[in-house]
């Protein structure tokens, strides 16, 4: 299948297939202190964020198959490392549709961020993913990302 996915720039109509990816997005992060509809609202505001970014600090990329069904999408944007304040790229969300799981998709789709940040001039590209996420956080690693910060929470019962 790898040779069938194709890969471009998203545009205006991508816009409610990939918020149609939040809850799936919400359901990976496996955080069960967090109530369901409470990630999907946090996806839904995270992306609305990441969008409204200048398009000239952005790359948003939609991975579908020949006969054009969509089957995710990454979203990269220019940032600064936080030890070296160097200009870097950051990928917000990858988000694929549970069918195209496994088929090299999210693959070809982070090839095309990294090839954006190059493009870029960037050194560097960073990216955030769930910890308990740990299908992500593998693929990531065979990709060649390594941890540099782990984030923890600690859900605190009410004072009695």
């Amino acid at each position: 299948m790898m040779s069938d996915i194709q890969i471009r720039p998203a545009d205006d109509r991508d816009r409610d297939f990939m918020f149609g990816l939040a809850p799936r997005m919400a359901e990976v992060a496996d955080l069960p202190w967090h109530e369901a509809q409470d990630l999907v609202a946090f996806q839904h505001r995270f992306m609305v964020n990441a969008f409204a970014r200048p398009k000239d600090e952005t790359v948003t990329l939609i991975a579908q198959d020949r006969g054009g069904t969509r089957l995710g999408f990454v979203h990269g944007e220019s940032s600064t490392d936080s030890v070296t304040l160097e200009p870097c790229g950051y990928v917000t969300l990858l988000a694929l549709t549970k069918e195209a799981e496994g088929q090299g998709v999210a693959a070809r789709l982070m090839a095309g961020v990294e090839d954006w940040a190059r493009d870029k001039g960037f050194r560097l590209l960073g990216l955030d993913v769930f910890a308990n996420n740990q299908r992500a956080r593998a693929f990531y690693r065979r990709l060649g990302y390594r941890e540099d910060s782990l984030r923890l929470t600690k859900p605190l019962a009410p004072k009695t």
